[in-house]
């Protein structure tokens, strides 16, 4: 099986899940998976994997980040590694990864996550309650522009019925929870101001999501609803309201959120941070409870948000970063 396999698709032709999995040429594209964890004391986890090809220019190497926080330790293992070469990359039919790292690969039933990093590993069975769902307009979200070299296509498995073992400390624990697999893309290059977004992922405990995409700086959005029996459908008509502010090497990021969807499930929830995020190599990242009007908990949301919706002067800082 070849390590790399390129789609038959161009960065603007949608053709299917298979084909939008596997490497495109051109533009940027990433696969992203993120999860909630439980351990048999009901201590919580998250993980977070993520293979990113950027577009800069002509430059196009790949980034691997790896995650993984203990909140009753408010331990967070980062693993960060880029790659200008293509010799350790695996993307093919049933792969993703990274060789003697990670590997994300296509099982019967779902996925299998396995890392093996100095830090921390993980070796987890995603099951799939649903079925993938091509997110906005068919597949189609634009990159808060109308411009159409300033798209991606995009879909998920949104609802991955997660078991089995994460290590820390040469500790091993059986856990259990749910994981959300995003497939991203598109003719766009990621250090444009105007294509950064603000990320969220409801995960209800009802067995229903919500995707918002949101881009503040240009007041646009779109969306996806998921409901029980594996439809969906577009979801535009929403608000996101931050109520609070924090700062990360130098940037400035929101971090606590009212939520507002007319006529959807209870209409309006409080999105609320269980520990402070974490600023990655390019995107500040953070796992929050989902809290509606009656201060009940009723779901789990990962959220994901770019410098560049509210830092004009976002390259400077990253490039900073990267370099202390």
């Amino acid at each position: 099986m070849k390590n790399i396999v390129k789609t038959n698709t161009s960065e603007k032709t949608k053709i299917s899940f298979e084909s939008e999995w596997l490497y495109h040429k051109k533009g940027s594209e990433w696969w992203y998976c993120t999860g909630y964890l439980t351990d048999e004391n009901n201590d919580l986890y998250s993980y977070q994997f993520t293979l990113v090809k950027p577009h800069i220019a002509v430059f196009k190497p790949f980034v691997l980040m790896l995650a993984l926080t203990n909140f009753k330790t408010k331990k967070h293992y980062y693993v960060q590694k880029i790659f200008l070469s293509k010799s350790k990359i695996i993307i093919n039919e049933k792969q993703v990864g990274v060789k003697d790292i990670v590997l994300f690969e296509k099982s019967k039933n779902g996925f299998k996550l396995k890392v093996n990093c100095d830090s921390f590993s993980c070796d987890l069975d995603l099951t799939a309650v649903k079925s993938p769902v091509w997110h906005c307009d068919n597949g189609i979200l634009k990159m808060g522009s109308n411009k159409t070299e300033e798209e991606t296509y995009y879909y998920s498995y949104t609802n991955l019925k997660t078991s089995g073992t994460i290590t820390e400390n040469n500790k091993s624990t059986v856990v259990k929870g749910k994981t959300w697999f995003d497939k991203q893309g598109g003719s766009f290059r990621l250090l444009k101001g105007r294509t950064h977004w603000e990320w969220f992922s409801l995960r209800f405990f009802d067995n229903e999501e919500i995707m918002l995409f949101a881009f503040p700086q240009n007041n646009y959005k779109d969306g996806t609803v998921i409901y029980k029996d594996g439809k969906y459908k577009r979801l535009t008509n929403y608000q996101i309201t931050p109520t609070k502010f924090t700062t990360a090497n130098d940037m400035k990021f929101s971090c606590e959120w009212i939520i507002s969807i007319p006529d959807i499930k209870e209409k309006e929830y409080r999105i609320v941070p269980i520990m402070d995020g974490q600023l990655n190599i390019g995107y500040f990242e953070l796992l929050a409870e989902v809290i509606n009007k009656d201060n009940e908990k009723v779901g789990m949301c990962f959220v994901e948000l770019l410098p560049g919706v509210y830092n004009k002067e976002f390259k400077i800082r990253l490039f900073e970063k990267q370099n202390k």
